[in-house]
């Protein structure tokens, strides 16, 4: 129904208006993706997200944001003297 309803709303022209509440949208969905939601909260989320248009495309490129970081960091392997000499530079 969620995508059904966000269909209607893109092809109505409603994308362009702002959810009236989105800044309170947005810090619900960012702290869902940081994992500091319940699954009741997180419920509560998605129910929003699936019915309001503006709130899913910023759902959509905070959780894109996040998959592109995960995958642009990578353990990298430092040697014992690099990361003192680092420590060293930071403290001074």
């Amino acid at each position: 129904m969620g995508a059904f309803v966000r269909w209607v709303q893109k092809t109505m022209m409603s994308r362009k208006a702002r959810c009236p509440k989105e800044e309170h949208w947005l810090k619900l969905v960012r702290l869902m993706l940081d994992g500091q939601t319940t699954d009741k909260e997180n419920a509560y989320v998605i129910k929003h997200v699936n019915s309001c248009y503006r709130c899913y495309n910023n759902f959509d490129l905070e959780k894109a944001i996040r998959e592109a970081l995960k995958n642009k960091l990578i353990n990298i392997k430092v040697s014992d003297a690099l990361i003192v000499e680092i420590n060293r530079k930071v403290k001074s």
